[in-house]
């Protein structure tokens, strides 16, 4: 597996979701967004949802969320997480392929998921700008670097190539939150990354700082 493709294989939901379980223990991305955005009334199409980090959470403030994964085993986790909710409709597709109606969404939120579709940027945001209203917004959050994660893995050099792309298509940051990723144990490491067997997982607590950047799509290129 190629390091610089992306970390894991998505595809084990199972290892994958034990991986978000330990992201961001004290919820500040959730109390951020909770605290900077009003969901009520809106309209969200959520892009990688995997296992549901977001889903619920986005659901809880918004009118509609379509729940996009192209893994089918992700989805599954996130519909059972999600089974009681009415909002949410899930879509078993890769983005650059989904129809909606034309001018419809108000926010696109990509929790960890733009970056991995890097080589299909053209195709993802010519949809999204499709789907998007006039005045729409895309909401990212991704790994920020320079901290004891993104040492851990060895993509400190990727993550600000990544960052300087994002700000090259008119993404503003709106914050760098330093959070915790808490790892029940070195199993859930070691599981989800299936290519780092060689890494030594010193201790359980990871400092990770995370960015939240933001693209309006009235100043879209």
């Amino acid at each position: 597996m190629d390091k610089e493709l992306w970390l894991f294989d998505y595809r084990q939901a199972e290892a994958y979701e034990g991986f978000s379980k330990s992201e961001d223990i004290n919820n500040l991305i959730q109390k951020y967004l909770k605290e900077e955005y009003d969901f009520s009334n809106k309209t969200i199409l959520e892009i990688g949802a995997g296992s549901g980090k977001f889903t619920g959470f986005l659901s809880d403030r918004s009118k509609k969320v379509y729940a996009v994964e192209k893994i089918e085993s992700l989805m599954l986790i996130n519909k059972e997480k999600n089974k009681n909710k009415n909002n949410i409709e899930f879509i078993l597709s890769d983005i650059k392929d989904v129809k909606l109606e034309k001018n419809s969404v108000d926010y696109v939120f990509a929790g960890w998921s733009l970056t991995s579709m890097r080589d299909i940027y053209d195709q993802v945001f010519a949809n999204l700008y499709q789907i998007l209203k006039p005045n729409g917004k895309i909401i990212i959050v991704e790994n920020g670097g320079q901290d004891e994660f993104s040492k851990l893995l060895g993509i400190e050099e990727f993550t600000e190539q990544m960052k300087n792309e994002y700000k090259k298509m008119n993404f503003k940051e709106k914050v760098m939150l330093d959070t915790t990723i808490k790892f029940a144990n070195k199993e859930v490491f070691y599981g989800a990354f299936p290519n780092y067997q060689e890494t030594v997982l010193k201790k359980l607590n990871i400092k990770h700082k995370v960015i939240i950047m933001e693209k309006n799509i009235g100043g879209k290129e």
